[in-house]
């Protein structure tokens, strides 16, 4: 994955931009255009939110492609990549994934609501351009991606309780408080689903793999659903966990509730 550790933060970053990415790309987020552009696969551009941190998640998906640009509504460029040599010769990209938090000012800003006000100004609402350049003679793919501002609250979780020890040889009830709520301002939000996420922390895996070292179970649930039942075969004794329950939203924003908790032997 394309982010950066860091020991100080609530909740695991090795690889959920993937994961819930890929999701979401089965989604209509993205504007086809002109009828005569041909689209990319997937063009999606959305906002991750926890109780300490936010980030920009940007996926694009389509085949053979040599070099990727993303525009805001500006038309201002915001991103620029591209294969070179053996690697546009085998036939290019088909998927990237990137993330971009802003924690050079949020490990410094006491007011975490005003660290979200500034990161929605730095990335307003509107359309973004996804423009792919194909390999030889294969002509370009367009597509726009609306970024919404809209965040559900952060869920919260009511069992397990934070640090509480649970026996990992019975069957764990992971229970949460309905998402109803934005998260700026007042109003109703339309949940998708909602994601839960166990990692488990410690002892990491022996082998580090495209998710990093952290074993995890993940589960995608419809948006009525707020409860969900961990079978023993996911827990090991005497380790450490974390929950995350993502209350991902009608425009594919995601906002995130953590709690750890740990096994018995």
């Amino acid at each position: 994955m394309f982010k950066l550790f860091r020991p100080d933060r609530l909740r695991s970053k090795s690889c959920f931009g993937l994961i819930a990415l890929l999701t979401l790309s089965s989604i209509s987020f993205a504007d086809d255009g002109d009828e005569n552009e041909t689209p990319l696969g997937a063009a999606v551009i959305l906002i991750e939110l926890t109780d300490n941190d936010i980030e920009l998640q940007i996926f694009a998906d389509a085949f053979d492609w040599r070099r990727l640009q993303v525009f805001d509504p500006k038309d201002r460029r915001i991103f620029d990549t591209r294969s070179r040599g053996r690697l546009t010769r085998q036939g290019g990209l088909s998927e990237l994934t990137i993330a971009s938090e802003p924690s050079h000012y949020l490990e410094d800003e006491p007011d975490y609501d005003e660290s979200v006000e500034k990161f929605l100004r730095r990335w307003p609402e509107g359309e973004y351009e996804f423009l792919a350049h194909r390999t030889g003679d294969l002509g370009p793919l367009e597509s726009d991606a609306y970024l919404s501002h809209v965040m559900a609250d952060l869920p919260v979780v009511l069992w397990p309780l934070e640090d509480a020890e649970v026996d990992p040889n019975a069957t764990l009830l992971i229970d949460w408080d309905p998402v109803t709520e934005r998260f700026i301002g007042d109003g109703p939000v339309e949940i998708f689903e909602y994601q839960v996420i166990v990692n488990q922390e410690s002892p990491e895996r022996s082998m580090s793999w495209i998710d990093g070292g952290t074993r995890r179970t993940l589960a995608n649930l419809p948006p009525d659903v707020t409860e969900f039942h961990l079978p023993p075969e996911a827990l090991e004794p005497n380790a450490e966990y974390e929950i995350e329950i993502l209350a991902i939203a009608s425009n594919g924003n995601a906002s995130i509730g953590v709690s750890p908790f740990t096994t018995s032997e």
